[in-house]
């Protein structure tokens, strides 16, 4: 079964060790920085738009010699770890401005390098503009598995996702889900949320296209840099319309990995994605020169804060993983502040996306910038799955139904 992007770093954070082992970390997933340009100009990207100009100092593809040296620090990273398998997630930029050949020799080098005892997986997000037939046929074949970045109905997408003449992206983006549609690579799709959008329109959009799974995702900000609130109903009161939709299903069109967390967590099985519930986030990043640094995401926080003097050629994993940034991110489900500690959704929650919490003035010692949106999301969906469940085992259990009423403010210097 193929896995978005979003699945790989799941099994990321469920693989890891927790961050009360007493153990070194360890490190589970790559997100490989083949391309370090992009044929898109998306308003809201945090690699080009955001404030952070390390992209530009990057070459514009990996080289052969830079991937050797990333294989290698991963065979010693799994060896030293007893890891059974690696996940490599081929990202930018744009992924597919990378030659064929290359990705080509990336599966066959990596896979030879770590058999027999490790399984090399792979992954690739994509905007999808470039995701021809003769793309999608060779990752079927190779086994990488895609996830598709469209953000709900064509004119959402077209304001923000756009390309370098301010033209939108939306047609080009449905020919290439099409055509890994076609060639039988199932791509998930992630969707950042437009409050703008009529939420049952969107659901509807997806269903139409019934990818297999639909990852919502908010989008990056900070205490310092607030999300855009266009109308008084906030994230949470989109999601759960969607929610509403979704669940009234007898068999719903596609997967929400959000919601499906949140239930699961509210049933007591372990699960956690990196920007919700306990686990650590067993991954790094690798740039096109080779540089090891913590997940992206982080550079809307301010300019240069992923940047280390790790680098494959000269570095091995586990160094980078001790190093601050890294190391917070790692243990970020566990090190929350004072609010996240006492409340009572903290065990789904656990503080929310780590770039969330960043403000100047304390940091990461904050709770999320969507706290109240996350609250009240986790309560619903908490008092829905209570309610599906036959009252005996509600009552043999002492399951209840939570509210979210607590108001949150903002840090203060």
């Amino acid at each position: 079964m193929m896995k978005s992007f979003d699945e790989i770093r799941t099994d990321a954070k469920r693989g890891a060790r927790g961050p009360d082992v007493e153990e070194a970390p360890i490190c589970s997933t790559a997100i490989v920085k083949i391309a370090s340009r992009c044929n898109l100009n998306c308003s809201y990207c945090y690699v080009y738009n955001k404030g952070d100009d390390g992209w530009s100092r990057q070459p514009a593809v990996m080289s052969s010699e830079t991937v050797t040296a990333l294989v290698e620090r991963v065979r010693a990273h799994c060896r030293r770890h007893g890891l059974d398998r690696f996940h490599f997630v081929f990202h930018g930029g744009e992924p597919l401005l990378a030659r064929r050949r290359f990705v080509e020799w990336f599966v066959a080098a990596a896979g030879a390098a770590l058999a027999p005892d490790v399984e090399a997986r792979f992954s690739m997000q994509t905007n999808g503009v470039l995701l021809s037939r003769e793309w999608a046929r060779l990752l079927k074949r190779l086994g990488v598995h895609v996830g598709i970045s469209m953000d709900g109905l064509p004119e959402s997408h077209d304001r923000w996702r756009i390309d370098h003449k301010g033209r939108g992206s939306y047609r080009g983006v449905v020919a290439g889900f099409e055509a890994a549609r076609r060639e039988g690579l199932d791509p998930g799709i992630l969707a950042v949320i437009d409050l703008a959008a009529d939420p049952a329109e969107v659901y509807r959009h997806f269903a139409a296209l019934r990818p297999r799974i639909v990852d919502f995702l908010l989008p990056q900000a900070t205490w310092d840099d607030p999300p855009h609130r266009p109308r008084a109903a906030g994230y949470a009161s989109w999601l759960l319309a969607i929610f509403a939709l979704w669940s009234a299903e007898p068999s719903p069109p596609f997967r929400v990995r959000l919601f499906e967390q949140i239930i699961r967590s509210v049933l007591g099985i372990a699960d956690s994605l990196d920007a919700l519930g306990r686990g650590a986030n067993a991954i790094l990043v690798i740039e096109t020169d080779g540089s090891i640094e913590t997940v992206d995401v982080l550079r809307v926080c301010e300019n240069g804060i992923t940047r280390t003097a790790r680098n494959v050629r000269t570095d091995d994993l586990d160094d980078a993983l001790t190093d601050e940034l890294p190391l917070a991110y790692y243990h970020s489900s566990d090190r929350l502040c004072a609010t996240c500690e006492a409340c009572a959704v903290r065990e789904i929650c656990a503080g929310g996306y780590l770039p969330h919490r960043f403000s100047r003035a304390n940091r990461f010692d904050n709770p999320s910038v969507y706290c109240e949106d996350l609250k009240a999301l986790i309560s619903a969906i908490q008092a829905w799955t209570v309610g599906q469940l036959p009252p005996d085992l509600v009552a043999a259990t002492g399951l209840c139904a939570l509210s979210a009423t607590v108001p949150v403010a903002a840090p203060q210097a």
